[in-house]
């Protein structure tokens, strides 16, 4: 079958192997076949590939989600041949061999009860939901506990999640009327358009890892109630201090690359009530997410799509130099066929 392998770490995005030898996996009990149409990337890849993800044996097909077709069904009545369907985490990716392939074998527990999916949506548009908009939900409602009279802060607000973010807690999943205050943060002034697009009521451009102050302006001098980390140990202090005497930081992300906080002093940044919590799409369960309402609503257009760029399964190499530059205001999808339904 055609794969994408990374065959050692580190290595650069070139070094990526698109293969067309590479051996298909063979159904299993337990397990569900899925002839993959297409996967998103994300930064837990790029971090494998640069030898940041300890663990992991190599040579590995990438991909820790993908959207696709069951081919078979591992001895569940839950699914049938034919069925659309999403896989994500789980182990894929790293405990074996994920989505970066024309087929994927996943356990039963990582794959979604079967999608309708609109009939004018695409492989490219589904393969940006899954990981990207069930962690934004699953941070949203089971770390943060959004309510409609919050005020939210997103700290990475341009990367896919944060996009997503956006757009969920000003969508009616969440609340209609009054909904959250959304305030998200960019280093690029030029992304301001594409974060008010998906949802963002103000934006604060981020030029030194702190916009405590310009938070406490926007909010009257109060902090945020709730704020979503997804740029990591550079900013979660600045975030700290962002929030008001109650609030609640959630940790999701490492788009600066570091998850640890030199010198960090609890007793300093979360006085006097401050709460610091965290959530991993890894225990979110994918049967309960609610995936068919976010795929209905980005059809429908309720939520905005955060497809930023698509490319060809060959070319997934480039699309990694592309998520590695940071140029990318959403989601990167590479297709394994050519026809995009």
């Amino acid at each position: 079958m055609r794969a994408i392998v990374c065959p050692r770490v580190p290595i650069s995005p070139s070094e990526l192997v698109y293969t067309t030898t590479h051996p298909a996996p063979t159904p299993k009990e337990g397990h569900v076949l899925v002839r993959v149409k297409a996967y998103g990337l994300n930064r837990s890849e790029l971090f494998t590939r640069q030898g940041l993800s300890p663990g992991i044996h190599f040579p590995r097909v990438l991909g820790i989600e993908c959207v696709g077709l069951v081919k078979d069904t591992g001895g569940s009545s839950k699914w049938k041949e034919g069925d659309v369907v999403a896989a994500c985490m789980g182990g894929m990716g790293r405990q074996f061999d994920g989505g970066y392939a024309e087929y994927a074998l996943v356990p039963h527990k990582s794959v979604s009860p079967p999608v309708q999916l609109p009939k004018d949506m695409s492989w490219a548009q589904f393969a940006a939901i899954p990981e990207t908009f069930l962690t934004a939900w699953g941070t949203l409602s089971e770390s943060l506990h959004l309510k409609p009279t919050d005020t939210l802060l997103i700290r990475g607000g341009t990367s896919s999640v944060g996009l997503a973010c956006a757009a969920l807690a000003k969508s009616s999943l969440f609340a209609t009327d009054p909904r959250p205050i959304v305030i998200s943060t960019t280093r690029n002034k030029d992304k301001t358009a594409a974060i008010k697009a998906a949802g963002a009521d103000i934006v604060l451009i981020d030029r030194s890892d702190s916009v405590s102050e310009d938070v406490k302006q926007a909010t009257g001098g109060r902090g945020a109630d709730k704020c979503v980390e997804l740029v990591g140990g550079t900013t979660l202090v600045d975030s700290c201090a962002s929030l008001a005497d109650n609030g609640v930081v959630s940790m999701i992300g490492c788009l600066s690359g570091e998850w640890t906080i030199k010198d960090f002093d609890p007793m300093q940044a979360l006085t006097p009530w401050k709460h610091l919590a965290m959530c991993s799409s890894h225990y979110l369960d994918i049967s309960t997410a609610p995936l068919q309402w976010i795929v209905n609503a980005v059809a429908f257009g309720e939520l905005k799509s955060s497809v930023d760029r698509v490319f060809k399964m060959e070319d997934t190499g480039k699309a990694h130099a592309y998520m590695e530059a940071n140029s990318a205001a959403g989601k990167v999808v590479c297709l394994v066929d050519d026809e995009d339904r």
